[in-house]
């Protein structure tokens, strides 16, 4: 106990980095105790984005916990202290904020897109979609990383508590704040756009049509291109050693371009369905502003079902191995 007490000092106490964020990133570590322990978040639940640290240089903490998360077991992610953190609603109502202003501008997007003449092919459609998702999303991410983590999406924070990156406390208040965010925004946009919006009454990544999709086949497709995405987003962003592969500085670039991957790989897939919800925040705040929640627990049910089975591969299967590459641990290509 004296042991762990130590390296969590040590942990807290190491020096700040150049980085303009690591000043804020210290000060919001997040440390709460109860019954004698000690548990310990940092600031940025998942570590994408911006400025930020992505906790990957302190050996001694990779050595402790190989995949750098701040969360070691199990009773410490459930534990509800955090709920008296008032740091944690602080950054849920960034959550929130940044939400609200990304589903309103993209959804002004979307909506504009459904009223594009019958000139505009819908590969042409599919492709402005997906422009729109990738300059939007890492722009959002850019904002919010530095101060909650950059998140905007109950997929990405539920794949980031089932991986053991963030606390239950954390989860609850920032799927809350952003489906509350995404619901103000959908009717921001609809009382700004009145009846042009989503005129149609078709929303891209939503709705899709009844007598060509079933709800069991939307699940189908929406599990399988979350899946992809979850696992594309931990690769290139989540993963906490990713800042020394692409720098803390692309990743949310390469991100935005997983969301424009998904767009274009589903919105073309079967004809009636519009492409991947993967936010269902997005989708609850512009069907509830419609009024039309057509199939709209599937969104939900199989992106949840999606983030679970990531976290499973994230605990059994890790990518690191006391504190190095799984591949050079088990010796990948040698024959080992």
């Amino acid at each position: 106990m004296a042991e762990e007490r130590k390296a969590a000092t040590s942990a807290l106490s190491s020096p700040p980095s150049h980085d303009p964020a690591s000043l804020h990133a210290n000060r919001n570590r997040l440390s709460f105790t109860n019954g004698g322990g000690s548990v310990s978040e940092t600031a940025f639940a998942g570590r994408i984005g911006g400025n930020q640290e992505f906790v990957a240089d302190d050996e001694e903490l990779l050595k402790r916990q190989p995949d750098a998360a701040p969360i070691s077991t199990i009773q410490d992610a459930l534990r509800l202290d955090g709920f008296r953190n008032i740091e944690l609603w602080r950054m849920a109502i960034i959550e929130g904020w940044g939400t609200f202003l990304l589903i309103s501008c993209l959804g002004a997007g979307a909506s504009g897109l459904t009223m594009l003449g019958p000139s505009t092919s819908q590969f042409a459609a599919t492709l402005y979609a997906a422009a729109f998702n990738v300059i939007g999303l890492t722009l959002f991410i850019f904002s919010a990383a530095p101060a909650s983590g950059g998140h905007l999406n109950p997929t990405i924070t539920i794949a980031t508590f089932f991986a053991g990156l963030c606390t239950l406390p954390r989860a609850i208040l920032y799927v809350v704040a952003q489906c509350f965010g995404a619901i103000i925004g959908g009717y921001w946009l609809k009382l700004g756009l009145g009846d042009v919006s989503f005129p149609a009454g078709v929303i891209p990544g939503c709705t899709v049509d009844p007598t060509l999709v079933s709800p069991g086949q939307l699940f189908v497709l929406e599990y399988l291109f979350s899946q992809a995405l979850i696992f594309t987003a931990f690769g290139v962003g989540l993963d906490p050693r990713q800042g020394k592969v692409f720098g803390p500085a692309l990743s949310p670039v390469l991100v935005g371009f997983t969301l424009g991957f998904g767009t274009l790989a589903s919105s073309l897939a079967k004809p009636g369905y519009t492409g991947i919800s993967f936010n269902s925040a997005r989708c609850l705040g512009l069907m509830v502003a419609k009024g039309d929640m057509q199939y709209h627990y599937v969104h939900w049910l199989a992106a949840s079902s999606a983030a679970i089975l990531n976290g499973l591969f994230y605990h059994f299967a890790p990518p690191y191995v006391r504190g190095k590459p799984r591949s050079a641990v088990v010796g990948v290509g040698t024959g080992v």
